[in-house]
């Protein structure tokens, strides 16, 4: 679609198992919906996305059942096993989101299953808002926690000093979760003590600005609809990119560690994440040495969270330059925890080169015709700016640490 052809997408989801509904696209007032960006699903397993424009006003139960036999769904790997139950923790770092905090806390608290505890940390904020809001609606189910200095991976560090459950999962304030999340999460954590990390499906809440749909074009957060198991023996993929490809196992808005496993790698590293100098990295780090100390990390495409994607460009300029800065970042950090680890990853450059630039690689493939050229160099430029910015972040923290 040309920019001035654009029409915001309605995310909808829809259970086969269900009669199939008509779908309006109609927005009073505004832009209707050109097309709609569906989630097939069967009770809590995901099938397939449907991707589907439409003239509107209303996509009819036959339209949909016409379209939908084009989509061929993913094999299953069928419902969650029901393991011997453990104590799960929810963490979730904000700052100065409290709407979109108390949005994320509603779905919480309408799970399935029943969070153990939920810790919210709050980083580095500017005002009261967020302790107000938790201490009016939330004080009797939600442990605050403060935490000063600004970092996501800081921020996150807190709240584990609080938890006492055997399973912590982590998400973010600008996400509403999937009634089945929390239970989808843990499960596979409770039915193999191998598992050190769980990452799950990230879908957009909201398609409603072009910006959001080039984020979700340029790959979004969601890893795809198959569960998989990395390790380094059975589940290691071919290449000699694993374990450095950190991001093929998921991202911090949907993540859970076996908390004994999280501490055995020493936490996450306070010089990582949003709200550093090395702006993100975070999450990468943690599961890369997840999968390095010998645990097993699962993607779980049945435990899903809805993001709330930025809805302008400028926004968007500054999370690929984030997001660039946080690889590097993250890169620079595990050759400085193992030097002998720069040969490896010297080895494996031309191989990551094809991976981000190379005419086969999928992530720039799937980028629309329109997607700015200059968000991709925004992400390039990060990358190498991720260097200088985690030792500027060390050096900061060290600083720190010795005020305090």
């Amino acid at each position: 679609m040309k920019a001035d052809m654009f029409h915001p997408v309605k995310i909808v989801s829809v259970d086969v198992e269900r009669p199939l509904p008509a779908i309006d696209l109609r927005r009073p007032g505004n832009v209707p919906y050109g097309g709609i960006f569906c989630l097939l699903r069967c009770g809590v397993r995901p099938l397939a996305i449907l991707e589907m424009e439409h003239p509107g006003p209303v996509i009819e139960a036959s339209d949909l059942l016409e379209a939908m036999g084009s989509v061929h769904p993913l094999p299953s790997a069928g419902e969650p096993s029901q393991g011997p139950r453990e104590r799960v923790s929810v963490v979730i770092a904000t700052r100065e989101r409290a709407e979109s905090l108390e949005r994320c806390l509603v779905s919480l608290f309408d799970q399935t299953r029943v969070p153990d505890e939920v810790i919210v940390v709050d980083n580095a904020p500017v005002s009261a808002a967020t302790a107000r809001m938790l201490a009016a609606r939330w004080s009797d189910r939600v442990r605050y926690v403060l935490e000063p200095v600004a970092g996501l991976g800081r921020a996150h560090n807190a709240g584990m000093r609080h938890v006492t459950a055997d399973i912590v999962l982590f998400t973010d304030d600008d996400v509403v979760l999937d009634r089945h999340w929390l239970a989808a999460m843990a499960a596979p954590m409770e039915e193999d003590e191998a598992v050190g990390c769980v990452t799950g499906l990230i879908l957009p809440a909201e398609l409603e600005t072009r910006a959001q749909f080039w984020t979700e074009r340029h790959g979004g957060f969601g890893k795809g609809l198959q569960r998989r198991v990395y390790d380094l023996d059975a589940n290691r993929p071919d290449g000699v990119l694993f374990p450095f490809t950190a991001g093929q196992f998921g991202s911090g808005a949907n993540m859970g560690f076996r908390a004994n496993a999280l501490r055995a790698i020493g936490g996450f590293d306070d010089a990582l994440g949003a709200g550093t100098l090395a702006r993100g990295g975070d999450d990468l780090a943690a599961f890369f040495s997840v999968v390095s100390a010998g645990f097993r990390l699962v993607y779980q495409p049945q435990g899903i969270v809805w993001h709330y994607h930025r809805r302008g460009e400028e926004g968007m300029r500054r999370q690929a330059y984030c997001y660039g800065m946080g690889l590097g970042a993250y890169l620079t950090k595990i050759v400085l925890d193992e030097p002998r680890r720069a040969l490896r990853l010297m080895a494996a450059f031309p191989a990551g080169l094809r991976h981000m630039v190379g005419p086969t690689s999928e992530k720039t493939n799937r980028l629309p015709p329109d997607y700015p050229r200059r968000l991709v160099w925004m992400e390039r430029l990060g990358i190498l700016a991720g260097v200088p910015g985690y030792l500027r972040a060390l050096a900061s923290g060290r600083a720190v640490e010795r005020k305090a």
